[in-house]
């Protein structure tokens, strides 16, 4: 007994539980990708209904707090914490990447750890940043304003993509099998970061908050160019029947025994309505029929439960979207890439003829939903159709030009990209969608932002009500003008 350790016979240590200190960012890194990644799938459905693309079956009373829009602190607090939590472990998979010299994680932890926060800025506005990510030093983080956290995210992008393309692929254990995004790709990494650069300038063009030639001139300047073209940020952790795909098990069907998993969000009127009279084929990738048979058949968002709009009678998500539970999960598309580049081109940012990138753009979300061929060949027919929300209008105003692509990136972004969609309806204001009819609205309109979560009164609450009183109505993000 005398040659045993103090702690031989401590049984509240398990030597079995994996704690920080011995799981390494190779070990980590593919976990935070996937929860990245499942964010997309249903964490952002209320934009999707607020937003028009999906509204309720009539199976369904009425939710009336989202309906009414007047939200609560409680209210989808978990894109506050699962950002905050997500970002949380991009920052420890960076500090521990940095002690061990394994530069190709670190980096990838930078662009990450960026994205999860500029969706969060994007959402709420002022945030802890500067002092968030150490609770043992500072339990209760101080609020930075939206735009200076978007500068440092710009920052740490940057930083991010010199630490990738510089690393040693070598002395990052198991990066190519651990990187379910780009397969230890470094080039695609630096196109994906040039990406998010890209869509934070578009973000802020109302703004003073960069300027954007000169930050198109330093991405210019890296080389490597953006995602889009058929290239998706997107992951693959080996998706089986038992681990389906994320948004295909939540929205489309169960993948063990075929049963239909969403029986709550329909098509939405407005947007079948606006592909209906556009003649937009995918509109029957975008829905699919009712079970019951018959044409496409959406509802009215704030609608009263009614027999006539079931489950079984009106259209759920399509296969064109979730198209199976082994397909990966989109952290970026290659649609919501190519309007980025078309919008940048068409404000003369990017060189390049305006309305070539725009039909790109098209096409591409053609290509993402139909396949490569069958969607080059159904994009070329739409396009060349005579209708002032399709045909590129070439001796148009850059209003007008920006309106066309507007509508088009709307609904190309129709169930794989609401939280961008939103952040368009904001910036832009091009696109209206419908208002809920729920009477319990009465003269609400959509809220601009969401309100900052009760964890953060209950926790944090000197530095929360250092912000004053926030309004989803009229408390903007600072890049929403």
């Amino acid at each position: 007994m005398a040659g045993c350790k103090k702690d031989y016979l401590d049984i509240n240590t398990n030597p079995n539980t994996a704690t920080e200190s011995v799981v390494t960012p190779d070990l980590a890194l593919a976990a935070q990708l996937t929860s990245s990644a499942g964010r997309n799938a249903s964490s952002y459905d209320v934009f999707a209904r607020w937003l028009g693309y999906w509204s309720a079956s009539g199976d369904y009373s009425r939710s009336t707090v989202e309906m009414s829009y007047n939200i609560t602190t409680d209210f989808a607090a978990g894109l506050w914490e699962g950002g905050y939590y997500t970002a949380g472990q991009y920052r420890t998979i960076e500090r521990k990447s940095k002690e061990l010299g394994w530069t190709y994680y670190e980096g990838i932890s930078k662009i990450m750890g960026a994205m999860e926060m500029m969706n969060v800025v994007d959402i709420y506005n002022n945030l802890p940043y500067s002092t968030a990510f150490d609770l043992a030093g500072n339990i209760r983080p101080t609020y930075d304003k939206g735009e200076d956290v978007y500068k440092a995210l710009f920052a740490q992008i940057d930083a991010g993509i010199v630490l990738v393309k510089a690393a040693d692929v070598n002395l990052n254990r198991n990066i190519a099998k651990q990187d379910i995004m780009f397969g230890g790709d470094k080039v695609k990494w630096a196109k994906f970061g040039n990406t998010l650069k890209l869509k934070m300038l578009l973000h802020t063009v109302n703004t003073t908050t960069f300027n954007a030639q000169a930050e198109i001139a330093k991405i210019n300047a890296e080389g490597s160019g953006f995602i889009g073209n058929g290239l998706s940020a997107e992951v693959q952790p080996g998706y089986t029947s038992d681990r389906p795909n994320p948004f295909y098990s939540a929205h489309l069907f169960n993948a063990q025994n075929g049963n239909e998993s969403d029986n709550y969000n329909r098509a939405n009127n407005f947007s079948l309505n606006l592909l209906s009279g556009l003649n937009d084929p995918r509109a029957n990738a975008i829905y699919r029929a009712p079970r019951n048979g018959g044409a496409l058949k959406g509802t009215d968002y704030g609608a009263n439960a009614n027999a006539a709009n079931c489950s079984n009678c009106t259209s759920g998500i399509g296969t064109g979207i979730g198209k199976s539970f082994t397909m990966p999960m989109w952290v970026m598309t290659s649609v919501e890439a190519q309007f980025l580049v078309a919008e940048a081109t068409i404000r003369g940012w990017i060189s390049g003829d305006a309305q070539a990138a725009y039909s790109l753009a098209v096409t591409e979300s053609f290509k993402w939903l139909f396949g490569a061929a069958s969607g080059a060949s159904a994009a070329t027919t739409y396009l060349a159709q005579g209708n002032t929300r399709i045909t590129w209008p070439a001796t148009g105003t850059l209003q007008e030009k920006l309106a066309v692509m507007a509508w088009q990136k709307y609904i190309g972004l129709n169930g794989i990209g609401m939280l961008e969609s939103w952040n368009d309806v904001r910036r832009l204001g091009v696109v209206q969608p419908p208002l809920s009819i729920a009477p319990e609205r009465g003269s609400n309109p959509i809220p601009v932002r969401l309100l900052y979560p009760s964890s953060e009164y209950n926790y944090n609450s000197a530095n929360v009500k250092a912000e004053g009183t926030i309004s989803q109505f009229t408390s903007k993000v600072f890049w929403h003008k």
